[in-house]
């Protein structure tokens, strides 16, 4: 199977910004501590030391969360993606993603990998798989 990469950055980031410049930063702060603690809080399973992601805004209309951590059931690593809504206060959690499917890059990997790609000169965007 053929893992898959998730790419709603480029679109969500779009939205974030138009929102971004409406509220102060203090309510941006408070909006993603709200959407980790729903977040977490919704989780059908209590991770080992899980890490939330929470896309800084959102969209216009929903919070963004990934929840990665150890899953004491599987004992695996895994991740959650949450969507909370702005208006209702409310959160979906996805279904448990396994590691080999979706990996969260945290920004210490995105930089390691950033200046190993400039002590190399490879400017590719491609891994081992040959997946963008």
């Amino acid at each position: 199977m053929r893992a898959t990469r998730l790419s709603v950055a480029t679109p969500v980031l779009a939205l974030a910004a138009a929102n971004a410049h409406a509220s102060s930063s203090d309510a941006w702060e408070a909006f993603r501590a709200n959407v980790e603690k729903s977040c977490l809080a919704s989780l059908p399973e209590a991770l080992g030391t899980p890490n939330v992601f929470v896309e800084p805004t959102g969209t216009q209309s929903f919070g963004i969360a990934a929840i990665e951590g150890l899953s004491p059931e599987s004992k695996s690593q895994i991740t959650y993606l949450c969507i909370y809504d702005k208006q209702k206060k409310t959160v979906e959690v996805s279904p448990p993603i396994a590691a080999d499917f979706l990996h969260v890059v945290r920004e210490s990997e995105r930089e390691a990998a950033a200046k190993e790609r400039a002590a190399t000169g490879d400017n590719t965007t491609e891994d081992a798989a040959g997946q963008e």
